[in-house]
């Protein structure tokens, strides 16, 4: 396993990542966090996905905060060591046993709840993962995490996600810094491995009738940390192409352009063509994608086959939210591809959503 691709549950979402190929589902490990209001888009994914390991948490986004399934299933209350979570959990492995259920918890939220979740579910589980937040300058939730290590029987059978949310600007890499200390910490554990997670991706989009090319900061910060610790067991990860704490699900009344994305490493190349529903211009933006120099050609991925075919045909163009399927699926894929030419080796061991 190679990447850490951190996605909400949500229809395009689970169609980019179930319609990868089995070869990049063994490199990549999604990181689900449940949402919406029903488990119907979770079944598609756990029912479609395979044997590869992956992750699920809950959101605690606070764009999700009030989705139905989550408040009245109580998956966020720590109750009893957030016995609700567990028992979720649980239900989930029995149709994917492949599930790493991850240990996540608000900043409000008491140590000891969280480490009698993780000890139980350690006991029932092979693997758990722990999704530790941090800030711009500092490890928030180390003090918790840390107290969780302390306590799992076996920390070779932890994976620690250390995630960043979204970022303007690189973090604080210094030798010394606040963030080599902490992998190293975590390093003296020996757990399994340390995913850091985070996304530049923009929190807005170019006007329409423009493109413009932005900076992807995820992989060159991550890559550069890595390449200064080659000693440690770091596995680079991203929230692909998506921002979860921005704007993400449709508003009644709001405009709905055309928009479409398409990642060249290191950039995103980004394009919004026409006005409110206006889809059929996605015909028109897929041939401006394959017009580009860094396209990886119609074969690379399932996104490309799909843009080429409505370049081509000029039908079954889709939605905003069919793009957005095609934006996570294409930039999962340019992202193994680039991770693999740095000589990258596996670590051992409703309506559509985003419509806008």
């Amino acid at each position: 396993m190679n990447y850490v691709a951190a996605l909400r549950v949500g229809q395009n979402d689970v169609k980019a990542l179930i319609n990868l190929e089995a070869a990049r589902k063994t490199q990549v490990a999604p990181l689900l966090s449940m949402r919406g209001n029903d488990e119907r888009h979770l079944d598609s994914f756990v029912n479609n996905w395979g044997a590869s390991p992956f992750y699920l948490d809950i959101s605690r986004f606070p764009t999700d905060a009030n989705d139905p399934y989550l408040v009245q299933n109580a998956l966020n209350s720590p109750v009893n060591a957030f016995a609700a979570k567990r028992t979720f959990y649980t239900a989930t492995s029995v149709k994917n046993n492949a599930l790493i259920p991850v240990v996540g918890w608000a900043d409000g939220d008491t140590s000891r709840d969280v480490v009698q979740c993780a000890l139980t579910l350690s006991a029932a589980f092979p693997r758990i993962a722990i999704r530790m937040e941090v800030g711009r300058d500092s490890p928030r939730q180390w003090p918790v995490a840390q107290n969780v290590l302390n306590s799992v029987p076996n920390p070779s059978a932890v994976d620690v996600i250390i995630d960043f949310r979204k970022i303007s600007d690189i973090p604080l890499m210094t030798p010394g810094g606040w963030l080599d200390r902490l992998v190293r910490d975590i390093h003296a554990y020996q757990v399994a491995r340390i995913v850091i997670v985070s996304t530049s991706f923009p929190d807005d989009k170019p006007p329409s009738g423009s493109s413009r090319t932005v900076a992807c900061l995820d992989l060159a910060w991550q890559m550069a940390f890595q390449t200064a610790r080659p000693d440690l067991p770091l596995v680079y990860g991203d929230y692909a192409a998506t921002n979860p704490t921005g704007v993400m699900d449709f508003v009644p009344g709001m405009p709905v352009i055309p928009f479409a994305n398409y990642f060249i490493p290191p950039e995103w190349w980004q394009i919004r063509q026409g006005g409110d529903k206006e889809f059929h211009h996605y015909p028109a933006v897929a041939a401006a994608i394959r017009a580009l120099p860094g396209y990886h050609t119609d074969p690379f991925c399932w996104a490309t086959r799909e843009i080429g075919r409505i370049a081509t045909s000029g039908t079954n163009y889709g939605n905003n939210g069919t793009w957005n399927g095609f934006r996570v699926n294409q930039h999962i894929c340019a992202v193994l591809q680039y991770l693999a030419t740095r000589g990258a080796a596996p670590s051992e061991a409703t309506p559509d959503d985003d419509d806008l």
